[in-house]
């Protein structure tokens, strides 16, 4: 066994905005992120976008931390709240389909406003699938070959600014 020191920390600048990507106990590491924000916020710092795409099978049974979420959204610490429950419904919806709904947005913060991007959770599915979608959003909003959107989030990932948390 061997420790080593975490690169999964929010951004120097309070301004880069923040794009958190955690399915089911995923979102842990997040809430201390958004509370950070939110503390910033309160001491009248300027703040960057701040967006969670979270996943659940459902609303009712394991929407962890609902309530501070919720909270966060309403207080404007938490730009945006994406919630993606995938056993609520007949067709099956995951985090990489909310991605893929706000590619647009998405697309601005990462090559026009230097957004960070953190994905925990699932090594397994989970974040190989956001990754796959990431690799779509950069191809066709930013005109690439595959391979080519491949390398710009490979070299996000070598800058810091595409930062992953998993386990399987």
């Amino acid at each position: 066994m061997f420790v080593r020191k975490s690169q999964f920390r929010l951004p120097f600048k309070a301004t880069t905005p923040v794009i958190m990507v955690g399915p089911g106990t995923g979102v842990a590491p997040f809430i201390g992120f958004i509370q950070e924000r939110a503390w910033l916020r309160q001491q009248g710092k300027e703040v960057g976008e701040t967006l969670l795409y979270y996943g659940c099978r459902r609303s009712d049974e394991d929407y962890l931390y609902r309530e501070e979420l919720a909270q966060f959204h309403k207080e404007g610490s938490l730009t945006q709240l994406n919630v993606a429950f995938s056993r609520e419904q007949p067709q099956k919806v995951y985090v990489q389909h909310l991605l893929k709904r706000d590619k647009e947005h998405l697309w601005k913060l990462i090559h026009e406003e230097g957004a960070h991007i953190y994905v925990c959770g699932d090594a397994r599915n989970m974040a190989r699938d956001v990754q796959n979608t990431f690799y779509d959003i950069v191809s066709e909003l930013g005109s690439m070959e595959h391979t080519q959107a491949v390398d710009y989030i490979k070299k996000l990932m070598t800058k810091g600014r595409y930062s992953l948390d998993v386990w399987s």
